[in-house]
C-alpha cells in the first residue's frame, strides 16, 4: 500500500512486543476478561469487528463503540449531499452488524470528521515538531503522500484531511461537538441514513468550534514527552 516504504526494511523478527496471529480473538479477549469497561475506537472498514461481535456477542454488554463512519447530512468537503464514505462502503454488511449491536455507539461522519485538516502555523508547528510521534507522523504522511506522485509537495505545507482524529478525540470528550442522538439505517451501498426505527447513536453531527479543535490537536502531537 502506500505507506508499505515507510516498515520495508524493519525486521519483524525484531520487534520486542509480542505478536497476535489473531486480533480479533485478543480483542475479545480483552472485552471479556476487564473488570472496567472498553471502547473499541474504530477509523477504518469493519470486517474484524463483525467478526468479533459473530463470535462473542457478549462483547457488546462489556464495551462502547466510538467509529469514524457515515455521512447524514454532510458529504466529503462538508458539500451538502450525503456520500457513501469509504470505511461503510468498503464493507456495508460489516458495518450494518456494527451499527446495530447491543452496545453504546458513537460515530464522527463526515459532516464533522470530514472537515478537519491543518494547514499554515499549525501544520508547521507539527512538520517542525521534534517530538518523536510527530516526526513519526510527517515521515509516514511523507511517504504516504508521493507514493503515487514522487514530485509531490503536500506535505511541507499542508495535512490530508485528518477524519480518524476525531473518533479518538470523541473517546476523550465531546465538548467541542454537537452531538445527536440519531437512528442510523446502513444501506447495502455504504450509505448511512437517519432513520427513526433504527439503532440509536450519539452523532458529532457540527462542530461548535473546528479552529479550537485544530488547537487541541497541534497541542497533543506536538506536546514533548519524557
Amino acid at each position: 500500500g502506500a505507506q508499505s516504504r515507510w516498515v520495508e526494511d524493519y525486521d519483524l523478527a525484531k520487534y520486542p512486543g509480542t505478536i497476535l496471529k489473531d486480533g480479533v480473538q485478543a480483542m475479545i479477549d480483552l472485552i471479556m476478561q476487564s473488570e472496567q469497561p472498553i471502547t473499541v475506537i474504530a477509523v477504518g472498514p469493519l470486517p474484524n469487528i463483525a467478526e468479533a461481535l459473530k463470535r462473542e456477542p457478549r462483547i457488546a454488554k462489556k464495551a462502547k463503540f466510538v467509529g469514524m463512519h457515515g455521512s447524514v447530512r454532510r458529504g466529503y468537503g462538508g458539500k451538502q449531499t450525503i456520500d457513501a464514505e469509504w470505511n461503510v462502503r468498503a464493507d456495508p454488511q460489516s458495518c450494518q452488524a456494527a451499527l446495530s449491536a447491543p452496545w453504546d455507539i458513537t460515530i464522527t461522519p463526515l459532516d464533522t470528521c470530514g472537515l478537519v485538516d491543518l494547514g499554515g502555523e499549525r501544520y508547521a508547528k507539527v512538520r517542525d515538531s521534534q517530538d518523536p510521534i510527530a516526526k513519526a507522523v510527517i515521515e509516514n504522511y511523507r511517504f504516504w503522500s508521493t507514493a503515487n506522485n514522487p514530485d509531490n509537495k503536500v506535505a511541507d505545507t499542508h495535512s490530508s484531511t485528518l477524519f480518524d482524529t476525531v473518533a479518538v478525540y470523541l473517546a476523550i470528550t465531546q465538548e467541542l461537538c454537537t452531538m445527536e442522538e440519531l437512528g442510523i439505517r446502513v444501506d447495502d451501498n455504504g450509505f448511512t441514513h437517519i432513520d427513526d426505527q433504527a439503532k440509536k447513536m450519539s452523532v458529532a453531527t457540527e462542530w461548535k468550534n473546528l479552529d479550537q479543535f485544530r488547537d487541541f490537536l497541534v497541542h497533543r502531537l506536538t506536546t514533548v514527552r519524557p
